[in-house]
């Protein structure tokens, strides 16, 4: 509970009911996990010294733009550490060397 609510930058709940307070926290459960998994492919690669807000701060940013029809999807040119990143993760949190 501590790390969702001051590593994943939920300060305060302001919601006006119960059901929309069990939906930001169960979003933000969901984030928690996706930022372990990412912190455990990250492990034995060149990025393990990162903070969780570093982490978040390179993976943020990436974006991809899918089109309707016979377009490819596009992604935004990626720094080398969103490439690695990516990479880890997509290789099954494979390290890189």
């Amino acid at each position: 509970f501590d790390e969702i609510k001051n590593e994943l930058d939920m300060r305060i709940l302001n919601v006006q009911n119960s059901n929309r307070m069990n939906a930001r926290l169960f979003i933000q459960f969901i984030a928690e996990i996706y930022m372990r998994e990412i912190r455990r492919c990250l492990k034995d690669s060149p990025y393990e010294k990162l903070t969780r807000k570093q982490i978040f701060n390179h993976i943020k940013a990436i974006i991809k733009i899918k089109f309707k029809g016979k377009y490819k999807e596009i992604f935004h040119t990626l720094t080398k550490t969103q490439e690695e990143i990516v990479e880890l993760i997509k290789n099954g949190c494979q390290s890189i060397k």
